[in-house]
């Protein structure tokens, strides 16, 4: 009986189609069955050899098959053949995933059978993307449109990072970016996550935020602190006066309403309850956020053994979300205590940041910060890589009283050329567009 994969063969031979047609449409040798395997083979490796497809005869001599196999099917068109691959590889998968589900079920495998899941629906969202070749001209095309749409809109182009000098220096965050925020136990990467995106928030960008060291409680305490200039401490220890938390419960009701309106949303999810990067990538593709944020991504769990190797699997896949969901994707990191301060110190090696799109440090600027409980300081956040090259340093103000963290000065910089060098800048300015002379 003739099958799909036949009908496919049939229509690539009798329309000349390239076989390239069947990577460009992420079909491989997995997608067939039985003698459509053999066929699969013979046709890859004569087109290889000799650069035509073999005749019908040829392949259904080579496999074993009567000719007549092929004019048992219709002469649909190839997109008809493609799509059905596709669907009965699709219908297989699920039905061997439910399959081995059962049997860990039967034997009281819980973990294992939610972990098969995940993994098979991942898969099989991948399978309806369209990572096809394209040309180059169409690109640039886009390119192009994307510059006109940037010209004719005010601000940056990208997700701003709540730094007005920062987003100068690199158009903010941009869509297919992973960006990395590295420094060491204490100087505040989170505060500093959390800031870029309540900023983005506040444009009315939706931000999913994965924290993978506190519970969302002590998380929504920080931005609730940033939102209404509270001390986090007094938010903890109940000690904020009556006006102030007038104005705290104000803010949680204008918030809902804005995001009523704007159908923007500041999401969060408790780290304990996510612990598998898999499973963040599933919670990304079906909320759709316009950023996604992973606070402390080298807890996260992935299914190599060795400290090194979930942490490039962690990165790895991040990067491949930002670049299959077209977001940016942001995540911190810790410093190695032997090269803090250095490229090689993030992960155990210069891997990560070579992945990533952007790698912003975040430093003490003294020694004696570091366990300081002065409630204002500063910090030094430099723009160590670039898309483009670009780079920058700027002080960081730290105020604890009020949660607040603000660009102070800039240390050095370059932006389309123009070397700038320990500008100041008041704090007060951290909301507005504004150009260092």
């Amino acid at each position: 009986m003739p099958s799909i994969g036949f009908g496919l063969f049939k229509s690539l031979i009798d329309t000349e189609t390239p076989f390239s047609t069947l990577i460009d449409n992420l079909i491989s040798e997995e997608h067939f069955k039985d003698d459509e395997v053999g066929a699969y083979r013979f046709i890859r490796e004569f087109v290889g050899d000799y650069g035509r497809y073999p005749r019908l005869e040829t392949l259904s001599r080579t496999i074993g098959q009567s000719p007549a196999i092929f004019d048992e099917l219709p002469d649909e068109y190839l997109d008809y053949w493609l799509d059905e691959v596709k669907q009965r590889k699709r219908y297989d998968d699920l039905r061997g995933c439910l399959l081995d589900m059962r049997t860990h079920l039967e034997n009281q495998e819980i973990e294992e059978a939610l972990n098969k899941m995940g993994a098979k629906y991942l898969e099989i969202r991948e399978s309806y993307s369209t990572k096809r070749t394209v040309k180059l001209r169409d690109v640039q095309q886009e390119v192009l449109q994307r510059h006109d749409y940037v010209q004719q809109k005010p601000g940056i182009p990208g997700v701003s990072f709540g730094f007005p000098y920062l987003d100068r220096v690199s158009g903010g965050a941009q869509d297919g970016d992973f960006i990395i925020i590295v420094g060491q136990t204490g100087v505040g990467k989170t505060y500093l996550a959390f800031k870029i995106g309540y900023s983005s928030f506040q444009t009315g960008k939706k931000i999913l935020v994965l924290s993978t060291e506190m519970p969302n409680l002590q998380s929504a305490r920080r931005v609730l602190a940033m939102e209404g200039h509270f001390s986090t401490d007094d938010l903890k220890k109940g000690r904020l006066s009556y006006f102030a938390r007038k104005r705290a419960e104000e803010i949680i009701a204008n918030g809902i309403i804005i995001e009523d309106e704007q159908g923007n949303y500041f999401n969060m999810l408790p780290g304990g309850m996510f612990p598998n990067v898999d499973d963040f990538i599933i919670l990304v593709k079906e909320l759709k956020p316009d950023m996604a944020i992973v606070d402390g991504a080298y807890l996260l769990k992935a299914t190599a053994k060795s400290w090194w190797e979930r942490n490039m699997d962690v990165a790895t896949s991040l990067k491949n979300l930002a670049l299959t969901e077209g977001i940016p994707v942001l995540a911190t990191y810790q410093y190695l205590k032997k090269d803090a301060g250095k490229l090689e110190g993030v992960g155990g090696g210069f891997a990560i940041p070579q992945i990533a799109s952007m790698v912003i440090s975040f430093e003490f600027e003294r020694k004696e910060d570091m366990n300081s409980s002065n409630p204002v300081q500063t910090r030094i956040l430099r723009l160590t890589k670039g898309r483009d090259g670009e780079f920058c340093s700027m002080r960081i103000e730290f105020n604890m009283k009020t949660t607040q963290i603000h660009q102070k000065s800039i240390i050095v910089g370059r932006v389309e050329e123009e070397e700038l060098l320990e500008q100041n800048i008041d704090s007060d300015m951290d909301s507005e567009d504004f150009v260092v002379a």
